[in-house]
C-alpha cells in the first residue's frame, strides 16, 4: 500500500546511518581521537588533546575550570611540616578562610582574620579608636631607640664613620630592634595605644605614675636619686633635634641660651609636669652664653618629674656646621646619673581604677608634687596628714607579703599578689602574642594573659580576647561552632601538627619547637589548628570530602606493583605489613597470598589491592606443587606480587616488619616493580566535588567505578558510561 511504501522510504536512511555509525566506531577504535573537554573548559583553560582534559588558567581550578581559586597567604597560621622546625608553609586562605569558588574570595574566619588571604590577625575592635592597629614588625619599628642606647649612650662612637669624624651618621643611635625573620612578622597585629591606654585593644586607662616618697628618703639607708644625662654640643652654625621616647624637639638653634633650651625641651609632652614645676633642670657646665660652642659646650640635663632609669634623649645634629674645617660639628648625649627613684602606678600609695584612670589612694595619702609634697599628679605620693607607722592592710599586706618596716613600710608580695597592700591577685603569664622583641628578632616574652587578655585582679582570671584560651590566653582556639573543628577533627598544637605529617600519605613524622628557646619556632605550643577526621577538609573540618580516582579518559597508564620478598629456612615467623600508618592483622610465614591480599583489603588505607605469586606456575591447586610452594616464606624465596587497584598513582612502599626480630632468617622486604602511572583525583577529574555532601557531580557520560575504568561502587565518576547520564549526576 501507500503507506506501506512511505514506512519503507523513512527506514532507508536509518539503516545508512547504522552503516555510518559502524564505520565511525570502528576508525575510532583503530586511532586515537578527539575528545572535547568538559564545557571546554568553561573559557577558563587550554583543551589538550587526545584525553580531553583541561588546563586551567590562573585563578581558575576544577576538572573544567569552572571553580575561583583564592589568594594564596605566604605563610599557613597553622600546618604540617615539610622538615624539622620548617612548617607555615604558603596555604590558600592563609588555612584561616573558606574559598568561595564562585567569587574566588577568602570568607574568613569571623572577627579573627582579615586581608585578601586571611594573611592578618584582626586587631580586637579596632583599638577602640584608642590606638593604632599595626603587625609585629610595624612594632617593632616603632620601639624606643633611647632604650636600647640607655647603656652605650649616643657618642662619636656610634656617630662618627671614620677616624677624624668627616663622615657623621646619627642613625644608628636611631635604629630599633628588626623583627622581619620570623613568619608571623607581618601577620600578627596589635594594638599600639594612644598615651593614657593600654591593654590588648586599649580598653584600659592608665594612672599617674610616680616616685614612692618613703623610699631613697634621708631616713633610707640607700639614697634614691633622679636621673642626669649630659649633652655636649660643638657647632658654630645650624640646627639640632632631641627625642624623648619618640616624641621630638622643634630644631633648636646653636645660639639657643639655657632658657630657650630649656623652653624647647619641655615642650615635650612625653616629659611628665606638675602644676608649674618645672619638668627638668638645664645647667651648662661652662661660662657659655649658648647651647652650643666652637669647643664643645657640656649641658647637664636633670629630670624632675620622670623617675627611674629613662629612655635616653636621641640627638640628632645633621643640621650642624662649623666655620673651622679643623673641628667636627658633632652632638653627643650620655648619661651621667642612671635614676633609681620608682616608677610606680600611684606612687605604690595607692591602686589604678582601670575604668577611669584615677588613682584611688591609701587613707591620709593624696596628689603629689613628685616629692612628697601636695602637687597636681594625681599620683598618691603626698601623704596629707599623720605618719607612717606599719605597711598598708590589715594585717599588714592583708597576710600576702612581708612588710618591709620603717622607713619605707613597703609591701614585698607573695609571687601570686600585687599592689600597695598585695589585696590585687595576679594572672597567669604566657608568651606574649604581641610585644616588642628583646632581641633582633626574638620577641614573646612572658607577660601577664600574653597580652591577649585583661586580667581580673579579684579573683586572678584572664578574661581573654576573641579566638583566645588557655588559663593566661595562650593558646589560638581552633575554629568551628559550636565544637572546635565542628567535630570532625582534632584540635592540636604545631609541635602535634609535625608528628602528624606525611608525605604522600605516609606518616613522616617531623618536629617543630623541639628546642624551646629557638624564636623562630616561639609557637610551637600556641597555634593550634584542626587536624580533620578521615572524609573531611578545610581549614575547620567543615567541607566533606569526595572520593579519588583515575580518569577514565587517559590511556597507557599503569597500576602499581610491588612485590613482597621473604625468604626462611624453617617456614616459622611472623610479620605484619603496613601502608601508610595501618598495619595488617600479624601474618605466619606458611600463610598464602589469598591471606596477604585479604589482610591489605582490610586496611581503611587501601581500597583494593591483587595479591599474586611472581612464579605463575604457583597457585591453588597446581599440580605438583611442593608442599610449602603456597607459603609467604620459603628457603628458596618466595615472590609476592601486589597490584594495586585503589588508589591509583604512585602510592607509597607498603612496609614488611617482623614481628619477633630474629624470627625470619632470612630476606624480608617489599619494592616497586611498575611505578603506579595513573590519576588519584577529586571525583577522577570527571566531575565537580560537592562538598556539602561529600559526593562527586559527575560530568555527561560519567559514572561510578570500580577504580580501574569500569562500573563499581566507589563514586567517583571514573567510569565511562555507554549511557547518557543527566548533567552533574550526584555520586
Amino acid at each position: 500500500t501507500k503507506m506501506e511504501k512511505i514506512k519503507m522510504r523513512r527506514k532507508r536512511p536509518s539503516v545508512v546511518l547504522l552503516f555510518l555509525v559502524t564505520n565511525i566506531t570502528t576508525l575510532s577504535s583503530a586511532h586515537e581521537t578527539f575528545t572535547p573537554c568538559p564545557h571546554m573548559c568553561s573559557g577558563h583553560g587550554k583543551c589538550h588533546s587526545p584525553y580531553g582534559v583541561c588546563s586551567c588558567y590562573s585563578g581558575y581550578m576544577g576538572a573544567d575550570c569552572s571553580l575561583r581559586t583564592c589568594p594564596i597567604g605566604s605563610h599557613a597560621w597553622t600546618d604540617h611540616a615539610i622538615s624539622d622546625d620548617h612548617a607555615h608553609n604558603p596555604a590558600e586562605c592563609s588555612n584561616r578562610g573558606i574559598c568561595d569558588r564562585n567569587t574566588g574570595r577568602c570568607n574568613c574566619e569571623s572577627g579573627l582574620f582579615e586581608g585578601v588571604a586571611c594573611e592578618r590577625k584582626t586587631c580586637p575592635d579596632d583599638c577602640r579608636q584608642k590606638g593604632r592597629c599595626v603587625s609585629s614588625a610595624e612594632l617593632a619599628r616603632n620601639a624606643d631607640p633611647g632604650i636600647l642606647r640607655q647603656i652605650e649612650g649616643c657618642t662619636a662612637a656610634s656617630i662618627c664613620q671614620d677616624a677624624d669624624c668627616v663622615e657623621r651618621d646619627y642613625s644608628p643611635c636611631m635604629e630599633t630592634t628588626e623583627y622581619d625573620v620570623p613568619w608571623e612578622a607581618d601577620m600578627m597585629q596589635g594594638c599600639i595605644c594612644d598615651s593614657g591606654y593600654r591593654g590588648y585593644d586599649c580598653s584600659l586607662r592608665t594612672c599617674a605614675r610616680g616616685d614612692d616618697p618613703l623610699t631613697g628618703t634621708e631616713l633610707s639607708e640607700v639614697k634614691q636619686t633622679n636621673e642626669v644625662q649630659l649633652l655636649e654640643c660643638q657647632a658654630t652654625f645650624g640646627t639640632f633635634t632631641l627625642t624623648f621616647m619618640g616624641e621630638t624637639t622643634s630644631p633648636i638653634s646653636v645660639d639657643a641660651n639655657v632658657f630657650e633650651f630649656t623652653e624647647t625641651l619641655s615642650a615635650l609632652h612625653t616629659l611628665k609636669q606638675s602644676g608649674k614645676e618645672p619638668k627638668i633642670s638645664v645647667q651648662w657646665l661652662s661660662s657659655a652664653d649658648r647651647v652650643c660652642t666652637p669647643t664643645g659646650n657640656d649641658i647637664q640635663i636633670t629630670f624632675l618629674q620622670n623617675f627611674g632609669n629613662l629612655s635616653l634623649l636621641i640627638p640628632d645634629g645633621s643640621n650642624l656646621g662649623h666655620v673651622s674645617v679643623s673641628q667636627t660639628p658633632i652632638i653627643t648625649v650620655q648619661k651621667l646619673v642612671v635614676g633609681d627613684k620608682e616608677w610606680d602606678t600611684c606612687s605604690n600609695r595607692g591602686t589604678c581604677s582601670e575604668e577611669t584612670g584615677v588613682c584611688y589612694c591609701l587613707e591620709d595619702w593624696m596628689t603629689s608634687n613628685g616629692y612628697g609634697g601636695p602637687g597636681t599628679r594625681g599620683d598618691c605620693g603626698h601623704r596629707a596628714k599623720g605618719t607612717t607607722s606599719t605597711c598598708p592592710g590589715e594585717p599588714a599586706c592583708l597576710g600576702y607579703g612581708t612588710c618591709s618596716g620603717p622607713p619605707e613600710y613597703r609591701c614585698d608580695c607573695q609571687h601570686d599578689r600585687h599592689g600597695p597592700d598585695c589585696a590585687l591577685i595576679s594572672c597567669p603569664m604566657g608568651k606574649s602574642w604581641f610585644s616588642f622583641p628583646k632581641s633582633s628578632n626574638a620577641a614573646h616574652v612572658f607577660a601577664e594573659c600574653s597580652d591577649m587578655g585583661i586580667c581580673d585582679t579579684d579573683r586572678g582570671i584572664c578574661n581573654c580576647a576573641e579566638g583566645f584560651t588557655g588559663a593566661a590566653c595562650d593558646y589560638l582556639r581552633c575554629p568551628g561552632h559550636p565544637l572546635e573543628c565542628n567535630g570532625n577533627g582534632q584540635c592540636i598544637s604545631m609541635s602535634l601538627f609535625a608528628l602528624h605529617s606525611e608525605v604522600n600519605g605516609k606518616p613522616t613524622p617531623y618536629t617543630y619547637g623541639s628546642n624551646p628557646n629557638n624564636p623562630l619556632t616561639w609557637d610551637y605550643d600556641q597555634m593550634r589548628g584542626c587536624l580533620c577526621s578521615d572524609g573531611w577538609e578545610g581549614y575547620d573540618c567543615s567541607l566533606k570530602s569526595c572520593p579519588k580516582g583515575d580518569d577514565p579518559q587517559t590511556s597507557h597508564q599503569e597500576n602499581e606493583v610491588q612485590q613482597l620478598l621473604c625468604t626462611d629456612s624453617d617456614d616459622f615467623g611472623y610479620f605484619q605489613l603496613s601502608f601508610r600508618g595501618e598495619k595488617t592483622d600479624v601474618l605466619s610465614t606458611d600463610q598464602t597470598a589469598k591471606d596477604v591480599e585479604d589482610a591489605l583489603n582490610r586496611l581503611t588505607t587501601i581500597g583494593q589491592v591483587s595479591v599474586t605469586y611472581a612464579d605463575l606456575l604457583i597457585y591453588t591447586d597446581a599440580p605438583g606443587l611442593e608442599e610449602d610452594a603456597l607459603y609467604l616464606c620459603r628457603a628458596s624465596t618466595q615472590l609476592i606480587n601486589i597490584e594495586f587497584k585503589s588508589p591509583t598513582g604512585d602510592v607509597p612502599s607498603i612496609v614488611a616488619k617482623e614481628v619477633v626480630l630474629g624470627d625470619i632468617d632470612g630476606d624480608l622486604g617489599v619494592t616497586e616493580l611498575t611505578k603506579g602511572t595513573k590519576e588519584h583525583t577529586t571525583c577522577s577529574g570527571r566531575g565537580i566535588c560537592n562538598h556539602e555532601t561529600g559526593l562527586c557531580q559527575c560530568f555527561t557520560g560519567f559514572a561510578s567505578s570500580d577504580g580501574q575504568g569500569n562500573a563499581g561502587t566507589l563514586r567517583d565518576c571514573g567510569y565511562k558510561s555507554p549511557v547518557t547520564l543527566e548533567e552533574y549526576h550526584d555520586f
